[in-house]
């Protein structure tokens, strides 16, 4: 049997199915009328590893996993995500105080920060983490290729108002790689890491759609 999860906003129970290929999902998905319109925009990932092609081969065990749109004390190579808030005078304190003293000559920081628009009273924010494990890793392997280093927090959960949800550094012995890589890992983080965003309205979740990014490979399901 194979496992079909359906992640962040897209409301339904995981199913299981007999299928060897993606086209066979598509055909069983495409019977569920709350689902027509998720198939167009998410992407599919086949044990935490995005696929892009339709053919690609389903084996007994396997887990498929449906990713819609992203926005863009758990660690893994200087990623960290927290519940809430971040505090990010103490995260940006403790990144400088951590590699002041190893021959960086810059150490870049951005921090997002939550703002008051559209009457909304915060964001809120799903994050799957083993896909995320594996973008972040690629990108400290680029960092290291430029003997630099990536520094990023998140958050999970409601964030209100003026308050940080991310925050992301790079430590580089020079200024222009610094400069040059923190601007296309913030790009790249809200085009593809697989975290999903809400408005808190009325202190309800609602699913931030108009402001959220394909994921590449997204509608394959869809075709």
């Amino acid at each position: 049997m194979i496992r079909v999860e359906f992640l962040g906003p897209i409301k339904k129970e995981p199913i299981e199915v007999n299928i060897s290929n993606l086209n066979q999902l598509s055909d069983i998905l495409k019977q569920d009328s709350e689902m027509i319109s998720w198939l167009e925009n998410s992407a599919v990932a086949v044990n935490d590893i995005l696929i892009s092609d339709k053919n690609y081969n389903i084996k007994d065990g396997d887990k498929i996993s449906l990713l819609p749109p992203v926005c863009g004390g758990w660690i893994m190579n200087y990623l960290t995500i927290y519940d809430g808030s971040l505090p990010a005078n103490e995260i940006t304190s403790s990144w400088y105080n951590e590699f002041k003293n190893s021959n960086y000559g810059a150490i870049i920081t951005f921090v997002g920060v939550v703002r008051d628009e559209n009457n909304i009273e915060g964001l809120s924010f799903d994050i799957y983490e083993p896909i995320l494990n594996g973008w972040f890793k690629k990108w400290q392997e680029k960092a290291n290729e430029l003997n630099a280093v990536i520094l990023m927090a998140h958050s999970r959960g409601d964030v209100l108002n003026h308050q940080s949800s991310f925050i992301a550094a790079v430590c580089s012995p020079k200024r222009r790689v610094a400069l040059e890589l923190i601007d296309e890992f913030v790009e790249d983080f809200k085009a593809s890491a697989p975290i999903w965003k809400y408005d808190i309205i009325n202190k309800k979740r609602e699913y931030a759609l108009d402001r959220s990014t394909k994921i590449s490979g997204a509608g394959i399901l869809n075709g």
